[in-house]
């Protein structure tokens, strides 16, 4: 593996979710401030599973036969970085308007993350191997963000409740610019399609044919139900608990610290345990997680549980990438990534980001009543994948030998 390309594909990882961590963890914060209601902030952050419904089939149809895709991320960031800034300035500010941002916005950005997970397999020589360690970059990526934000907010004393979190979009946008220049010079990974080739519904309808693409897909969209609760709930929760704002970015990065571990041992927790392992190690992290927070545990305890998330994110998240690169056929594998992008980041993040707002509503404050319902989706789901999924995938040095569908 050439060095040089590993390292930028790491440093692409990086830059690409410092952009999202720089304001994310922040929004439903900075929706507050603005004085929106708990359905208001959930179609806001419904946004990007909408984009992502709406644009990653078409878009890795779009690298797979017509862009090289280190062009593409470069001209959607390019873009993403202008909107960026107008939020940053505070425009728009109202409910509706500032929902039609964010669409537009996420219209643009959303493919962006399937399509670098399928450049970095492409331009590995072992992707299975050494995708998850290019991918912890990305994890890095996202604390630094926090950290600098938390930074740059008690510096500038706009650490204070009702008063938005405007530096965090300062710093996103650029971050986002860093992204549209820097991946024009990651290697050219130009189509892989020829001819009139396969539509992406078609791709869909040839990872459905398999057994253990469906169990891990319909257990997929099931754990997207609950990941939003983690950025809608978790922050306004943190802060009634006595956190400051300011330090709410910095303290959700704690579960990045064994995402990054996860990631770097990713290769070896696949090879001495397999997939269906592996995959439901991540799910039960989060049961454990939610059930903590259901619980309503003082301030440190709460904070003392984020790891988990990072876990549930490396293992079953990354680790679901890595399961679905492997089964995909080679010249669809950017196809196969937009596939599972839109079923979890799109229709499951959608549904859950809703159903999270719903429930901020109908049980104002009571966060017990909030967290319990992510505790029984997590419940069923992990007795569903166990019972369902059956495929023996086993890693040999670089190589993935997927064995067909058959009893574990």
């Amino acid at each position: 593996m050439n060095l040089s390309v590993r390292t930028r594909l790491s440093t692409m990882m990086a830059l690409i979710y410092a952009a999202q961590g720089a304001f994310w963890p922040l929004l439903a914060l900075h929706l507050g401030d603005l004085g929106f209601s708990g359905r208001e902030r959930s179609w806001i952050f419904a946004t990007y599973p909408l984009a992502a419904i709406a644009t990653s089939l078409g878009a890795g149809a779009v690298v797979d036969r017509l862009m090289p895709s280190q062009r593409y991320v470069s001209l959607c960031f390019g873009l993403g970085t202008g909107l960026l800034v107008c939020v940053s300035t505070g425009w728009p500010s109202a409910a509706l308007p500032l929902f039609g941002l964010f669409l537009v916005y996420w219209v643009i950005i959303a493919p962006t993350y399937g399509i670098a997970n399928s450049i970095a397999f492409r331009n590995l020589a072992r992707p299975q191997v050494e995708f998850g360690r290019v991918r912890m970059w990305g994890t890095v990526g996202w604390m630094f963000a926090g950290w600098l934000v938390s930074v740059l907010m008690a510096m500038s004393g706009s650490g204070r409740a009702g008063q938005g979190a405007y530096a965090a979009f300062t710093l996103a946008a650029v971050l986002s610019a860093a992204v549209a220049g820097f991946v024009l010079f990651l290697p050219n990974t130009p189509p892989l399609a020829v001819g009139g080739g396969t539509s992406s519904l078609k791709t869909a309808a040839t990872l459905l044919k398999s057994r253990s693409i469906c169990v891990y897909l319909v257990t997929a969209f099931g754990v997207s139900l609950t990941i939003p609760f983690v950025f809608q709930a978790m922050p306004p929760y943190l802060e009634s608990l006595g956190l400051p704002r300011a330090w709410a970015a910095t303290a959700l990065t704690i579960g990045q610290w064994p995402e990054i571990v996860a990631l770097a041992g990713l290769p070896l927790l696949l090879k001495r345990f397999g997939f269906k392992t592996t995959l439901a190690v991540g799910m039960a992290a989060w049961l454990i997680r939610f059930a903590s927070l259901a619980l309503r545990p003082p301030l440190w305890l709460a904070i003392a549980g984020i790891p988990l998330h990072g876990i549930g994110i490396a293992c079953f998240t990354v680790g679901g990438q890595v399961f679905v690169d492997s089964r995909a056929p080679f010249e669809r594998r950017a196809g196969a990534q937009a596939v599972n992008m839109t079923i979890t980041s799109g229709f499951g993040a959608l549904l859950g980001s809703l159903l999270a707002g719903d429930l901020q509503t109908r049980f104002a404050g009571n966060y017990s009543a909030i967290f319990f319902v992510p505790c029984l989706i997590h419940v069923g789901l992990i007795v569903f994948f166990i019972l369902g999924f059956r495929v023996n995938v086993d890693l040999v040095g670089c190589t993935t030998v997927a064995v067909s569908d058959q009893p574990a």
